[in-house]
This record gives C-alpha cells, structure tokens and sequence, in this order.
C-alpha cells in the first residue's frame, strides 16, 4: 500500500513537532534545577524569559471590598444600601466606593460613604457619587473599600495551596528561591496578612510561582 506525498508530509511535520516539544521540555528542565538543599536556582536571563517578579513582604494596609447593592435617590446623587453582620461592621463614613450600574458592568463611578445609620439588626448607609450617574440606572453594584487591619503580608498571587498548607517562595538569595509555608491570616483583594513564617523584607516570588513550584514538585522534593 503506497503512502500519498501529503501523508508522508503530515507523518514527518507531526514526528519534527515531537522532537522540538521533547527539546523544549528538557531545555526547561535543565534551566531550573533545585540545588540539593531544595532551593531553585535560576539565574537572571532566565528569571528574564520567566517573567518572575519579587514583592516584599511588608507591613501595609489590608483591603477588603464589601459588597452590596442599593437604590439612587431622585437628584441622581446618592445611593442607599443596607447592611447586616460583619460587613455592617467594616464600613465607615468617608471610605472610597466603586459603583455598577447593572446594565453596564464597564462603567465604574466613583463614590463616597457619605452617612451610616445603625437601624436594630439593619445599618443603612449612603453613599455619594464625585460626578454625574449613568443615564436611566435606578440601581448600583456598590464595592466599599475597607481596611480592617494593617499587618504583614504578601500579594495573593505569591501564595500556592499545596496538602492544605499554604507556602510561598522567598529569594534566599539572589537568583535562589526557597518553598517556605506561611500561616495566612485576613485575605483581602490585593493581599493577604501573613501571621507566621515570613519575616518583614523578604522578598517573595509573586508572577511565575507557579512555576517554579511545579518544577520543585516534579523532582520529587
């Protein structure tokens, strides 16, 4: 049975896609090796081609968006709300607010917690918009920016769940990272408070964690 030139085309261009896949695999592997005492060595062209960024580990303010809808008043200004439990709580008269209208989730406005009232188990709050509404909304998705806490922490993006646990990878040294677990506290948008396991300045691998984490798991460590 003779093979047509196309198939014998198809046969060979599949067969070189597997050997520069194989190549590539092995290219990686042999950039990113773990030293023998578990640390990940990569040096800077490398850390270049990976995109890794490094963040430190730092006292800062913890956000936490609470999230509500409410009603805008007849002048077109402001928009109450109500809140209960622990949200009701975190709010506070001056806080930055996002508001959505639903009918156009990519116009955002910018806002102000302009009065909370505590009604038995109720708090009601008005927020007031810095400028004009969006035209014929009568509702808003409200995002209230809080701050609870400042503490120590990292970005989220530093963080892997791994068994349960929750590590991040610290640059022991330059061009050197470690798997170090973390006890998290507070999660908030951006970043997450850090109760033990990190220290204050050091720094942390935030984009490209992932990676190197999977490479730390495939050699068995």
């Amino acid at each position: 049975m003779q093979v047509s030139r196309h198939a014998a085309i198809a046969a060979i261009t599949f067969l070189l896609t597997l050997i520069s896949a194989a190549g590539s695999s092995q290219s990686i592997r042999d950039r990113i090796r773990l030293s023998p005492e578990k640390r990940t060595p990569i040096t800077e062209q490398q850390a270049n081609e990976l995109t890794l960024t490094l963040n430190d580990a730092a006292i800062r303010p913890i956000q936490v968006w609470v999230r509500t809808a409410g009603a805008i008043d007849a002048a077109q200004r402001s928009i109450t709300a109500r809140l209960t439990g622990t949200d009701a709580a975190q709010v506070r008269v001056g806080q930055r607010v996002r508001a959505f209208p639903p009918e156009s989730r990519s116009s955002m406005f910018q806002a102000r917690v302009s009065s909370v009232v505590n009604r038995n188990s109720t708090t009601v709050i008005t927020v007031t918009l810095a400028g004009p509404p969006h035209a014929d909304s009568a509702r808003y998705v409200l995002e209230i920016v809080t701050e609870p806490i400042e503490a120590l922490s990292v970005p989220n993006e530093a963080i892997i769940e791994s068994d349960g646990k929750r590590l991040v990878y610290v640059q022991v040294e330059k061009g050197r990272y470690e798997p170090r677990d973390i006890e998290p506290g507070l999660q908030g948008e951006l970043y997450t408070e850090v109760r033990g396991g990190l220290k204050g300045g050091e720094q942390v691998v935030t984009f490209g964690s992932f990676f190197i984490d999977a490479d730390h798991k495939l050699k068995g460590f």
